[in-house]
């Protein structure tokens, strides 16, 4: 019997996006989530989630404040805002009437070292936090 195992493909990111209304951030949870391809647009599953670094770059990079899930070489960097970039119309398909915030997460592919994925995540404005 052989095995197949799900492959990322090389040079591809998988991006996910949340979104919070104020009920939500009451309620401590968010509004939606799931994956978004490099369209803005939610998709069903990571296989159409697939980013390059230029789109990640471009899309997230500036006006972004990027913190890790609290690792030295994070599992994930979730890109939160600085401003109201959320309101950009590229969100328009992800968010509701009630949207108050929206954050993007990028996730670490298997295929990459601990060293290109820390130079990707500096690239993103991820600096790491020393204790």
């Amino acid at each position: 019997m052989t095995l197949i195992r799900y492959a990322e493909p090389s040079g591809k990111f998988r991006v996910t996006y949340e979104t919070v209304s104020e009920e939500s951030a009451e309620l401590g949870d968010a509004e939606d989530r799931g994956w978004l391809d490099w369209g803005f647009r939610p998709v069903d599953d990571a296989e159409e989630s697939a980013w390059d670094l230029a789109d990640l770059a471009g899309s997230f990079r500036d006006s972004c404040e990027a913190y890790g899930d609290g690792s030295d070489v994070p599992r994930w960097i979730t890109v939160s805002p600085g401003s109201d970039w959320w309101l950009d119309a590229s969100w328009d398909s992800v968010k509701s009437d009630d949207t108050v915030a929206v954050s993007a997460s990028i996730h670490r592919p298997a295929w990459i070292t601990d060293a290109s994925w820390l130079r990707v995540c500096r690239l993103m404005g991820w600096q790491r936090r020393w204790a």
